[in-house]
Order: structure tokens, then sequence, then C-alpha cells
């Protein structure tokens, strides 16, 4: 069966991205949102891509966007996608998508019924737990069930209060196309730790690895 992508977020450090992608990740995610405790520019975004190969995935999360101002973003920091947060303006996105990849985050609440409103270009939809202030990077998880049971067009990023202990379980549950960690892989907000990547990647891994063999049974 095919391997779950894995994108480490929230990155504010060179250090930090260069520890994601020796440890063998997929792609990292800068947040420009002010609000966040991760915010950067789309200077100093460009400034961190330019140490990593270009093979990796380079994603800036957006709350609020416009396309224009996605394009604009995206070329200044050498994005190839963009994670849109909250109800997007209309707009032609679907243009966008010829140039950049984007993934439309859908919050996700305990106990109510899981809407997925489907946008034209989008074929990516990332499910991390409804908070309205912090717009991810909460550091907790929703049931994950809720996916289980729920068919709907597009490839399923999970987020939501990963980590090296539980993202084994998440991917059994719901047999994500990518996963997207930032708290639970940091020692402080916008600080990561390389121990706890490497920990990480290899426990969505050594989850692939089972997953493959029970199949393969």
């Amino acid at each position: 069966m095919p391997r779950t992508r894995i994108k480490i977020c929230g990155i504010t450090r060179p250090e930090d991205a260069l520890a994601a992608e020796r440890a063998g990740c997929d792609a990292v995610g800068f947040v420009f949102w002010e609000k966040s405790k991760r915010h950067v520019t789309a200077a100093r975004a460009r400034e961190i891509r330019c140490s990593l190969s270009s093979d990796l995935t380079v994603v800036g999360v957006f709350v609020n966007p416009t396309p224009d101002g996605v394009l604009e973003a995206a070329g200044e920091a050498g994005l190839t996608a963009a994670q849109l947060h909250n109800p997007a303006p209309n707009g032609d996105w679907k243009s966008l998508a010829a140039h950049v990849q984007l993934i439309l985050a859908v919050g996700v609440s305990n106990g109510e019924t899981l809407v997925v409103e489907e946008m034209g270009g989008v074929n990516d939809y990332l499910f991390d737990k409804r908070d309205d202030q912090a717009m991810g990077g909460t550091g907790q998880t929703f049931d994950w069930s809720l996916l289980a049971r729920e068919a709907f067009n597009g490839r399923i990023w999970l987020a939501g209060g990963l980590d090296p202990l539980n993202v084994g379980r998440a991917i059994a549950t719901v047999r994500p196309y990518a996963v997207d960690v930032s708290t639970g892989v940091e020692t402080e907000p916008g600080v990561k730790s390389a121990e706890k990547i490497a920990a990480f990647i290899a426990a969505v891994r050594a989850a692939d690895s089972q997953l493959s063999e029970s199949a393969a049974s």
C-alpha cells in the first residue's frame, strides 16, 4: 500500500527545516497568519526554503486568503502548495491550482456532523481539531473515526494533536494520504526538536509497514 506522506508544520528556523528534511519528511509548512505563535514572513520563509532540497513540498498556511495574495506569497517564498483556512473569498481558485497545490483545511468538532464543502481546484483536504481562534497548532486531537466513516472526493491530510505516540493509531484508523504535525514535535511554540521529528517519522513508517504486512497476510 502507498506510504503516508509527512508534513512538519510551523517551521520558523532553518535548523528545524533541515532536521525535518534529513529525517525524511515530505513537506514543511510556514504559517503566514500574523496572529499565530509560529508566524513567519514570506521573506523569512524564502530564506529557510533556500537551504532545502527542491524536491521537498513547501506549504504556506493562510487564513482568509485571496487567490492574488496566495500567488504573491508563493512567488516570494518559493511555495509549491497553499493550505487555506476559513471560508475562502470568492475568486479564481481553480486557475490558481494550476500553479500552486491547494489544501483546504476543515475544522472538526466531536459530536457534530462532519461537513466537507468541496472547492474547485482542490483535491486535498486537511482535517484538524476545530478552533476558530488558533486556526490549528492547538495540540488537540478529534474523533478520528469520523473520517473513517466519511466518504468524499479528495485526499485526506490528518492533523490535530498528532505526536510520536499516537500517530500510528491515527494512521491505522483513517489511512490518510498525509499526516501533519506541529505542536507534537516542539519544545516550545515555533521551536522543533530534531529528536521528536525523527521519532514521529519513524512511528509513521512503522505504521505503514505494519499495515502493509497486514494487507499481504
